[in-house]
């Protein structure tokens, strides 16, 4: 104490030689006050010398002591510190600092102290001279360890016992400061604990294990690392169950901290944990689900083939079972839960509530996918119906959709029980979405079709087990599946007899009614249907078999009223009515009584009735059921005429344009006289109502020509004529009513009619003008195309009318007859495009090789393919010419023609011999189909190739009904040969269809007979009686009849009653001459005093067998009756017979030759006696058709010249539109209308100029034929090799065909010397002469002889005749005379 004022005096030196030399044995007895003499003002060098002096001492003092020396130090290194840093003067770090200012007094610091002291201390550099304590305070100290080096330097000096006490300092600093503890520094700490591996030490109890884990372990945990997720469960799965659940636990609250790849790591190691050596040993029961989510907490939950994994063998079901259906659906609702889908039935194999599960659990689709098939066999093989619905209908109920095609494969299905089956069947045809499955309704019939198929035996079918003896067999097995059920597969399921009582069963019925299904199978079933049952009551039949022609007749006839009216109206509902007749006639046959109601049931079916039960109703009620009956569209004529005249002898009147128009169908019966009756404007105001015109063409056509007439009459205008007359019945209009004025033509509202090629050719001049798009005109106006017609229009105009005319798609062809090819032809000579297609097809029949370059011949060849070569005229030899050059353009060599080949030829087929048709690629069948005839070898050729089974058609074997149907007219033309292979079932089945489609194309008659006789081929029988069935109303109706009978049947079961009361319906079907004998003999037994006018219009063409002595009992009194046996569809008539049938029309009162008898007549005109033919009148010709007199004699021919002549003599002034009407009648023509008509430029056609009197042509030289053909002119060329054509050539001197350019040659050698001019020309008169009688003729020799001298004759109606002056008489005679002289040198 004593020293203490003089230590302020002291140097550092001083002090030194104070504290470290005199004071050092007194130091150890320092107290508290022993530190307050020394001045706090003392430097820090001082100080220093100071501490070291008690250091030295350090040893020998108490732990009080050294608290005192430390107490001095802290105070004076905190009174001496300046900007944090105290007596740090020159010292170099701080391992100095720490033992100059402290010496080993530093023990009693703490780590805070060296850093308030020292800003910038590093007490990892100095980190052996600090104490636990202090080194658990640095690492305390956020930023202070930076490195994992830093960490473990600082571990290096803490020892295992030492962490425990270390880690409770550090761990809550890192807890709260985790943001300056670097994840590096983190895992340093945290290696250095596992390398320690004291929590691995058995002397760890779980209660200090948890406070490691939970505490001191817990801060380091946060962004675990993944290589310390192995560290960790290693020590944390070897504790205690509880241990590591809590240590699952700790994860979990820190996951969100963790990377992806920690998490996964953890999830692994859980796994490991789970499967260790003691696989589940932390498993105390419960649920095993739950279990697990508690294990796995938040990072993740295994997939379906993980948790199958973890599951022992033989605690597969044990385990599982645990789990509810509520905790198995939540672990199948993870995303991807399943990655190999057999698990999924292992799961569910060892689940003892899978079917709960099914039902009550909603689960992803994915995994619904997956799961039907682990249940599907069980669901197929279910024993009970009831087990079948439990499957289907509760626990696959969702999951269903998610039926694959494998699912449904035969394979899969074929083992099905039979209930499981038709539960399958039911499911999948009416519960079942195919939008987005890999298979389809048709891949589901096959499935069906394979497991019914299977055995000898129906399938699922037992009569003695209450499970299967339902005989609604088709329903439950095929169901809704049906539609796609075959004709053979079919048969096959009714291929035993047991399966018969499948076909009554009114389900199974009801099943087929569908008209989605194939034709041949409804058709079959109900084949097969009566034929197990031939009363089945077919009102007991569904609405769309009713529509089947294989009802039986029999079947419709057995019902009572009360079931007719029914199956009438499900025929009425189901098949919009019945136009079968047969089905009408057998129905109708069921009503005795005909009453009002009776029509109102038949609807369109009155057409069945008879005429004698027609005949039975009153007037009255036919009169009242008149709604009716008009709509009905399949009456015959005899059932119209019945009606009509009916009601109109109990006093319906039919004067007016509605009570006509009130008839409807009934039309047809109505005569032309009743319609001659009604005034012309009542007509007219009924003539644009489209159902009135329908009704009205189906008229017969003396009916719709009379009203037309009337129509006319009203305004004979030819634009106002056109705008009356309907347009579907325009080509009724005669040919002087179109002579339009180009002034008034409309050609809208000509383009919108019906015309015959007359009729448009009429016209066809005024389109010179126009500016109606061409390209526009309808093919009927084309049609009328001729040299004459376009006489006056530019060649530009010209082309584009022909272009027109060309093959176009949607629109109908432009027929042309050849003179109007040939004309097209030579406008285009020397012109022509290489796009064939330019042009009409049956143009191109007369291209030379010239017109075709050698590079486009295939291209000509496959237009001309589409031609009519039936156009060309056989003289021409173009059929033989083309196929010569198609066989060298196409290199055809040998007779077989390749596919590519016949493709090409098109029609040309149709022309070639029958070597090349049986020889050649079978498509030319196809081609065949469009052909107008054939000869015999050519049919020959196609059996020949259809029998060779190399066809579309197959092995004759399998020949049926479709087989004749996919033929198209083909059968028309066969023999017996090809007949021969068809039952007699099929063939009248097929002729059903093919007979009325025959009618209705009025195929001609010849070709009709043809066939009856191959496809019947009957050898006739005498027998007793009538055996194949007698002849019926409802056999008549039925349009394959009269097939099945020969003559002898067909004279035994025709009864006189029947024929009487089906005339129409026999006459009509009826084709066989023999037959049709029959059928007049009966007819004259029937009606000894004569055939009433009304039969003797529906004989058709059983008229043509008629004797003269048949016909001289025809009532043929009105024109109708006329009309009705002239029609020519049902073929030509013997002169002698069409003279009497006409004849005995005119010797009937007021009967005459008029315009409307000859429409009707035509060609039969010809077998008219020539007085006859005078008493036509000028005004008749001219207001009929243009009649067909090729057939009439020359005599003949003349008589209707000199009438026709006069009829058109009003149009001499336009010499197209004359010819154009007079054309027809030119055979008849004297030679100087001829000169006269060479002079003005109507380009006769060839077949004109071939009609004409030979020898008024053989006067004719080369400057008159010249005149006569104009634009027609080559076709001399053409037709050279006709014999008319050459005959005029060989008449003409070789040196005048010359100046013609055409190349023709005749056989006729010029003169070496005359006398006359070899060019001598007989020339017409000039001026206004009438050439129908005056002729004036001069030659150039006899110019001067006879100069004033003229022949001179009277035009009357009956002809000419010459005057009775003696001189004319001579110079005509002397004229002749000369002219015939010059000819012939």
């Amino acid at each position: 104490m004593a020293l203490g004022p003089k230590l302020h005096m002291l140097n550092a030196e001083g002090f030194r030689l104070w504290f470290q030399v005199y004071l050092p044995l007194f130091l150890p007895s320092i107290n508290s006050r022993t530190f307050e003499i020394i001045p706090r003002n003392i430097t820090c060098d001082s100080y220093q010398e100071i501490v070291q002096g008690c250091n030295n001492v350090f040893i020998h003092l108490t732990m009080r002591q050294t608290q005192y020396v430390f107490s001095f130090a802290k105070d004076y290194l905190r009174r001496h510190s300046s900007s944090g840093f105290s007596c740090v003067g020159s010292i170099n770090d701080d391992r100095q600092w720490v033992e100059k200012n402290f010496g080993q007094f530093s023990v009693l610091s703490t780590y805070m102290d060296f850093v308030t002291l020292k800003n910038n201390f590093n007490g990892v550099q100095v980190a052996d001279l600090l104490t636990p304590i202090q080194l658990s305070e640095l690492a305390a100290t956020p930023s202070q360890l930076r490195t994992k080096q830093d960490v473990t330097k600082v571990m290096s000096f803490i020892s295992s016992d030492e962490l425990a006490a270390f880690f409770d300092v550090v761990s809550p600093a890192v807890e709260i400061h985790q943001a300056n503890y670097t994840e590096e520094v983190k895992s340093a700490f945290l290696q250095a604990i596992f390398d320690r591996g004291i929590l691995s030490s058995p002397g760890i109890n779980d209660t200090e294990f948890l406070l490691w884990l939970t505490v001191r372990l817990r801060p380091f945990l946060v962004n675990l690392p993944p290589s310390f997720v192995t560290p960790l469960f290693d020590i944390g799965t070897n504790r205690s169950c509880d241990n590591s659940q809590e240590m699952f636990t700790l994860l979990d609250t820190i996951h969100l901290t963790l990377s992806n790849t920690t998490q996964k790591e953890i999830f692994h190691s859980t796994i490991l944990f789970l499967q260790g050596l003691t696989p589940l040993r932390c498993y105390e029961g419960g649920s095993f689900y739950v279990y697990l989510r508690r294990t796995f907490l938040s990072f993740g939950f295994p997939d379906l083939s993980m948790l199958m994994s973890l599951l022992p063998e033989t605690r597969k079901a044990e385990l599982l079972s645990t789990i509810t259906t509520s905790e198995l659906q939540q672990f199948l609702s993870q995303p991807n839960v399943i990655g190999n889908d057999p698990d999924i039935c292992v799961l569910y194999n060892n689940y003892n509530n899978s079917l709960a599960f099914l039902e009550f659990e909603d689960v992803p689709d994915d995994v619904r996918m997956v799961t039907l098939p682990c249940f599907w066999p069980l669901a197929l093989s279910s024993n009970s119906r009831s087990e079948a619905d439990l499957w289907f209908n509760r626990r696959l109920r969702n999951y269903l959709n998610f039926v694959s095609k494998s699912l449904i494969s035969s394979t899969e299905v074929q083992n099905a029980s039979c209930l499981g089956f038709q539960k399958l069947v039911s499911v999948m045809g009416s519960n079942f979405t195919y939008n987005s499955s890999n298979f389809g309704r048709d891949d589901v019939y096959v499935t069906i079709r394979t497991y019914l198929s299977t055995g000898s035996q129906v399938r699922c079918f037992n009569a003695s087990d209450p499970e299967l003896n339902s005989t609604a067999w088709f329903v439950n097995n095929i169901g809704n599946f049906v539609t796609f059920i075959t004709l053979d597969d079919l048969t096959t399921f009714l291929s035993t007899s047991e399966t018969n009582v499948f076909l009554e069963n009114q389900a199974n019925l009801e099943l087929f009614n569908n008209v989605a299904l194939p034709t041949n199978v409804t058709e079959y079933y109900i084949t097969q249907l009566f034929a197990f049952n031939p009363t089945f009551n077919p009102s007991l039949l569904p609405g769309f078999f009713l529509c089947s022609s294989e009802v039986p007749d029999s079947a419709y006839s057995a019902v009572d009223e009360a079931d007719t009216i029914l199956i009438l109206s499900e025929l009425e509902k189901f098949c919009n009515g019945t136009e079968d007749p047969v089905v009408t006639a057998a129905l109708a046959s069921n009503f005795k009584t005909i009453t009002a109601q009776t029509f109102e049931a038949l609807g369109k079916s009155s057409s069945g009735l008879t005429s004698s039960q027609i005949t039975s109703v009153s007037p009255s009620v036919l009169i009242s059921s008149l709604s009716t009956l008009s709509s009905v569209s399949t009456w015959n004529q005899e059932q119209a005429i019945t009606i009509i005249e009916s009601i109109t002898a109990s006093g319906f009147q039919i004067k007016t344009g509605s009570s006509l128009e009130s008839l409807g169908t009934l039309i047809a019966g109505v005569p032309s006289r009743t319609i001659e009756s009604i005034s012309s404007a009542e007509l007219l105001s009924v003539s644009q109502t489209p159902t009135f015109v329908s009704n009205m063409l189906t008229a017969p056509t003396v009916v719709q020509q009379t009203y037309v007439q009337k129509i006319i009459s009203v305004d004979q205008r030819p634009a106002t004529v056109v705008v009356n007359v309907p347009d579907a019945m325009a080509t009724e209009i005669p040919l002087t009513n179109l002579v339009f004025s180009e002034q008034d033509v409309n050609i809208s509202v000509i383009n919108q009619k019906t015309w015959t090629s007359e009729q448009a050719s009429i016209f066809f001049g005024v389109l010179s003008t126009t500016s109606f798009d061409i390209e526009e005109l309808s093919p009927f106006v084309l049609q009328g195309f001729s040299c004459t017609s376009v006489q006056k229009m530019t060649k530009t105009r010209i082309q584009k009318l022909i272009h027109a005319s060309r093959p176009r798609i949607g629109r109908a062809k432009v027929v042309l007859k050849e003179s109007q090819l040939t004309c097209m032809y030579n406008h285009l000579s020397g012109n022509f495009s290489q796009n064939f297609r330019d042009y009409p097809a049956d143009m191109l029949l007369f291209f030379e090789n010239t017109d075709v370059q050698t590079t486009r011949c295939r291209s000509y060849f496959s237009a001309v393919g589409a031609a009519d070569f039936s156009v060309v005229s056989s003289s021409l030899n173009k059929n033989t010419l083309l196929f010569s050059e198609a066989r060298k353009c196409l290199g055809i060599s040998g007779l077989n023609l390749s596919r590519d080949n016949v493709e090409v030829l098109g029609n040309m087929t149709c022309t070639l011999n029958s070597s090349y048709i049986s020889n050649s690629d079978p498509l030319i069948l196809e081609k065949l189909k469009a052909c107008k005839g054939f000869s015999d070898s050519q049919v020959a050729a196609m059996e020949t190739l259809l029998l060779s089974g190399n066809t579309i058609y197959g092995n004759a074997t399998t020949w049926n009904q479709q087989t004749l149907r996919n033929l198209g007219t083909l059968p028309l033309y066969f023999t017996r040969n090809f007949w021969g292979r068809f039952t007699t079932a099929a063939k009248r089945r097929f002729l059903k269809t093919f007979m009325p489609q025959l009618r209705k194309a009025k195929t001609e008659k010849t070709k009709l007979k043809a066939l009856f006789k191959q496809i019947s081929g009957f050898r006739i029988k005498r027998g007793a009686g009538c055996t194949v069935g007698n002849i019926t109303q409802v056999i008549v109706s039925d349009a394959s009849f009269p097939f099945g009978y020969d003559l002898t049947q067909f004279d035994l079961c025709l009864d006189v009653p029947v024929l009487k009361d089906n005339l129409n319906s026999i006459c009509e079907k009826v084709d066989d001459n023999d037959f049709q004998t029959i059928i007049l003999r009966k007819l004259n037994e029937a009606y000894p005093s004569g055939v009433s006018d009304q039969n003797v219009q529906v004989l058709g063409s059983v008229s043509r067998v008629a004797s003269l002595a048949d016909i001289s009992k025809w009532n043929i009194a009105i024109i109708d009756t006329l009309a009705a046996l002239m029609k020519s569809e049902d073929g030509s008539w013997e002169a002698a017979k069409s003279k009497a049938i006409i004849t005995k029309y005119l010797n009937t009162s007021g009967n005459s030759l008029g315009s409307a008898e000859l429409n009707v007549i035509g060609s039969n005109l010809c077998s008219l006696d020539v007085s006859t033919l005078k008493t036509i009148t000028a005004d008749s010709i001219r207001n009929a058709k243009s009649l067909d007199v090729s057939s009439c004699s020359t005599e003949q021919k003349k008589v209707l010249y000199e009438i026709s002549s006069t009829s058109f003599s009003s149009q001499r002034a336009d010499a197209a539109t004359y010819y154009t009407l007079i054309k027809g009648y030119l055979g008849g023509a004297p030679l100087a209308s001829v000169l006269d008509l060479s002079t003005k430029n109507i380009s006769m056609d060839i077949e004109i100029f071939k009609s004409l009197d030979p020898n008024v042509r053989a006067r004719l030289n080369v400057t008159n034929v010249q005149g006569l053909l104009g634009t027609h002119l080559p076709d001399l060329k053409l037709f050279q090799a006709d014999s008319v054509v050459q005959n005029w050539v060989n008449r003409q001197l070789q040196s005048d065909l010359d100046t013609l350019g055409l190349g023709l040659i005749s056989n006729r050698t010029d003169p070496t010397t005359s006398s006359l001019s070899s060019n001598h020309t007989v020339t017409p008169p000039q001026g206004n002469t009438t050439l129908s009688g005056n002729t004036s003729v001069t030659t150039t020799s006899l110019t001067t002889a006879i100069t004033t001298q003229k022949v001179v004759a009277n035009t009357t109606s009956g002809g000419a005749e010459f005057t009775k002056h003696p001189t004319s008489i001579f110079l005509a005679a002397l004229l002749t005379s000369v002219l015939q002289l010059l000819q012939h040198t």
